[in-house]
């Protein structure tokens, strides 16, 4: 079984296409903030293109942590992000206004359909702290490439890391630290803090 989770109208012969849009025609209706309807282990392979970024800051471990959850050891794993870094270093480059539509993500999908806070960028990756943060979920890279502006990684899912594992996981906040009793959170209290506000979630 293959997943294109966030697959848009970009449908991929042979492959589970999975969006919230109904309006793309998915084959599966599937809002990615909530578990995917798929057993642990599962899944030969699953991509993500232009996805990730949609998801702030502990949502994504949420996301990651059940894309993964699905994936078989030994199955890949397709990931492509915009290479904020490179972004940065361009902003001379484009037009302001350019740059802002670029940065922050476009809520029409191929100028047809309204794709709502789906198409908001809420976080940003390099190279470094992308394979960096996949790499906590068991994820090896086999190829990770930057072309335009878009960073493409390729990994392999090396070994299962269970629920207990991650809920232990310190997730920093460089702003929390100021005025703050600590500047971190587990992911087993940040999952408790998402599935309080969106409570349908079941993380």
């Amino acid at each position: 079984m293959k997943l294109h989770v966030g697959c848009g109208t970009n449908k991929i012969p042979g492959w589970v296409n999975i969006d919230a849009v109904e309006s793309c025609q998915p084959d599966l209706i599937h809002d990615l903030s909530k578990p995917l309807p798929y057993p642990d282990l599962s899944a030969d392979e699953l991509r993500a293109e232009s996805v990730l970024e949609h998801f702030d800051k502990y949502m994504r471990y949420c996301v990651c942590s059940d894309w993964v959850r699905v994936l078989k050891v030994g199955g890949f794993i397709h990931i492509g992000v915009p290479d904020f870094k490179k972004l940065l270093f361009r902003f001379f480059k484009f037009r302001f206004d350019d740059f802002v539509d670029t940065f922050f993500g476009e809520n029409m999908w191929e100028s047809e359909i309204y794709i709502g806070h789906f198409g908001n960028h809420k976080w940003g990756y390099s190279q470094k702290s992308l394979t960096a943060f996949l790499g906590q979920f068991g994820i090896e890279p086999v190829e990770v490439k930057t072309i335009g502006l878009n960073i493409h990684f390729v990994g392999r899912k090396l070994k299962h890391v269970s629920t207990r594992d991650m809920d232990q996981w310190k997730i920093y906040s460089h702003n929390n630290k100021f005025g703050a009793p600590r500047h971190y959170l587990t992911f087993a209290e940040v999952k408790a803090k998402i599935n309080e506000f969106q409570k349908d979630s079941a993380y």
